[in-house]
């Protein structure tokens, strides 16, 4: 390895772990020791990855406040330290961190304020798709297609189970509106998030939807999930209903194939 290898290796090692072999090879002067001409580019690479946090996660820097955000970063910058070339995938791991470290009394509010920040992330630089389903194709659908009938979804989807109204309050931080009061269901809501016009919406799914789009995701025919959903619907209207669904993800634009 070349003296520069060994040398850039040190100091990537004294940025990401306060590693001070480095300081050997830093010249200290009258008006600046070696440690202190270091400390330059140990601080500001944390400053760098603390403002970067925040903008993936806004709403928990607003919502805890900027000391207690900073606090936060640094350790999970101790515990998760950033590996990837592009800065865009550091905070990838925070839900990680909350689950894994956070012990406030406010842990499960805040790790599903990070779950649904990180979320809308994912599905907004999530992968392109060209073409989605439009209502002419469901017209093209022979009646005999229907039942064998199997879903293919966009990239840009992602679902969440929340106890909290984790989105309105989200939605007011990201708006600067009136922050509502946190509020917590005696059971999750799943939370639909997707990709649309290149903004990211969201909206709850009642729970035969929540199962519905589940099923169809992983494989399951139109008739497997009209079976399915004859535990909420009766026998008479559940190919009516299923159909509804689908007619919902088209609008949405989130099918990209039937097959």
């Amino acid at each position: 390895m070349s003296h520069l290898q060994e040398l850039q290796k040190r100091f990537q090692s004294y940025l990401v772990s306060g590693d001070d072999r480095i300081e050997q090879d830093i010249i200290s002067s009258e008006n600046a020791l070696a440690e202190h001409r270091l400390g330059v580019y140990y601080n500001a690479y944390r400053i760098r990855l603390i403002d970067c946090l925040a903008i993936d996660y806004a709403a928990l820097k607003q919502h805890i406040g900027q000391e207690n955000f900073e606090w936060l970063a640094l350790d999970y910058l101790e515990k998760f330290p950033s590996k990837h070339p592009s800065v865009r995938w550091f905070g990838d791991r925070l839900p990680e961190y909350m689950r894994e470290h956070y012990c406030g009394d406010d842990s499960e509010f805040l790790t599903e304020l990070v779950d649904y920040e990180c979320a809308q992330s994912f599905v907004f630089d999530a992968a392109d798709s060209f073409r989605t389903v439009q209502i002419d194709d469901i017209a093209q659908i022979l009646p005999e297609a229907w039942p064998e009938l199997c879903f293919a979804f966009k990239p840009a989807i992602r679902w969440l189970d929340l106890y909290w109204n984790i989105p309105a309050i989200e939605n007011a931080y990201d708006t600067n509106s009136e922050i509502p009061a946190a509020e917590r269901s005696d059971f999750q809501v799943r939370w639909l998030l997707w990709r649309q016009d290149m903004k990211t919406h969201w909206r709850s799914l009642e729970v035969h939807e929540a199962w519905a789009i589940e099923q169809a995701a992983t494989g399951a025919s139109f008739a497997e999930i009209c079976e399915g959903l004859l535990e909420w619907v009766d026998e008479a209207r559940v190919a009516l209903v299923g159909a509804g669904f689908m007619k919902q993800w088209v609008t949405d634009e989130i099918l990209i194939s039937l097959d």
